[in-house]
């Protein structure tokens, strides 16, 4: 009986411990759910934020490298803009030269046109105008052959009213009518055809031309240049001389707004007759400036326009853009202190 019970108490003993080790499973396993749960929560919350963060960067990056992109593409047109601006400026820096090496062999165009076509000496009399009343002789001053911006700036830099003449646009001088767009004065030097000479400007007129010929390109010079009201011609020793020629291209510029303005590169202009057929004044040189590319010789070209505005009213005297040329100018103050140097079209309205 004893043995029975010692028996019973050992059960219970083994029965109590054992559950209480069950109970301390459950509470464990109670508290560790929690746990588990939360550890899941924070990695879930961490891949997430991980992958926002991931995506983001990525992103971030996409959108820098677009914006670096366009960056170094805006900044890679810029610099072909500025390379072909600096090949333009080159280029045209290499077509001034040539003009100027041309311009250094030979004698000035109109010049050498007018002694070809049997024309006027330093001693040769002035042309025959209207004369003009005025309380002070006018002098117009022309500088031809204009053709680049170096050339106009020198003319603008001079202490008197000087009025450029303007090639049209060409392969070796494109930009001409650029010249012309901010300038109140200026005139239109358009190439006709010389008797002889060497190199003639692109698009000459030419006795051969027809009035649509002419027409068209007087269409064309008033888009390039629509301030112009002045043209005078380059060269145009056999143009002015022939009476069809001008009887068809006078009335054609008058129609397009332009007076003309003769060269006087032949002494067998018709211009003063077509002018009178058209109701129209005569107005042309009077003294070509620089036939010699020396100063004194040009003062005293100077001096002989000088004398002709004081007896005529009015003269007009031209000249090339040549350093002599311009530098003579420059220091001929004295010279032109008897008479107003005035623009072309101050001059026309007096005479016209």
């Amino acid at each position: 009986m004893w043995a029975k019970n010692r028996i019973d108490m050992t059960k219970r003993k083994h029965s109590s411990k054992k559950s209480t080790t069950t109970s301390k499973k459950r509470v464990k396993n109670k508290n560790s759910a929690p746990f588990f749960k939360n550890f899941l929560t924070g990695v879930t919350l961490f891949v997430v934020v991980a992958t926002l963060m991931a995506l983001s960067g990525w992103i971030g990056f996409e959108a820098g490298k677009e914006y670096m992109a366009k960056k170094q593409e805006k900044s890679l047109s810029g610099y072909k803009s500025d390379i072909e601006k600096l090949r333009e400026r080159l280029k045209s820096v290499k077509s001034e030269e040539k003009h100027i090496a041309a311009v250094k062999k030979e004698a000035p165009s109109e010049i050498r046109d007018y002694a070809q076509a049997g024309g006027e000496t330093s001693a040769a009399a002035p042309t025959k105008k209207r004369e003009v009343v005025a309380k002070r002789a006018k002098l117009a001053i022309i500088i031809d052959d204009v053709a680049f911006p170096y050339q106009l700036k020198k003319i603008e830099a001079l202490p008197f009213k000087i009025t450029p003449s303007i090639f049209p646009p060409t392969s070796r001088h494109p930009d001409t009518p650029k010249l012309a767009k901010n300038l109140s004065h200026y005139m239109i030097h358009l190439p006709m055809e010389a008797l002889s000479y060497n190199h003639a400007e692109s698009q000459t007129l030419t006795t051969k031309s027809s009035e649509t010929e002419m027409d068209l390109r007087l269409r064309k010079l008033r888009h390039w240049f629509p301030k112009a009201t002045f043209i005078n011609n380059h060269t145009g020793s056999k143009f002015t001389s022939d009476a069809e020629s001008m009887s068809l291209f006078y009335p054609l510029a008058k129609h397009y707004g332009f007076t003309f303005i003769d060269s006087r590169t032949t002494p067998n202009t018709v211009v003063p007759k077509i002018a009178k057929i058209n109701s129209d004044p005569y107005i042309g040189r009077d003294i070509f400036l620089d036939n010699k590319p020396d100063i004194e010789y040009i003062q005293n070209q100077l001096k002989k326009a000088v004398r002709i505005a004081k007896a005529q009213g009015y003269a007009i005297a031209i000249g090339h853009p040549h350093p002599t040329t311009l530098k003579a100018l420059a220091k001929s103050k004295e010279i032109l202190k008897g008479v107003d140097v005035v623009y072309v079209d101050e001059l026309y309205e007096l005479i016209r």
